[in-house]
């Protein structure tokens, strides 16, 4: 009654993690650059109201 209509192997799967890991190579250093100047603006801030 229960049949197994489709098997999922590494083969099906291999097109979707290579995918995955090269969206995540370009995206990873985008996040990285958003994110520092994000704090390096916090900290100029920071810095400008500490002397005014």
């Amino acid at each position: 009654m229960n049949e197994v209509l489709y098997k999922v192997t590494a083969d099906t799967v291999a097109p979707i993690t290579t995918s995955i890991t090269s969206a995540l190579g370009v995206l990873m250093p985008i996040g990285i650059g958003i994110m520092a100047t994000f704090i390096g603006i916090a900290i100029v801030k920071r810095v400008i109201y500490t002397f005014l």
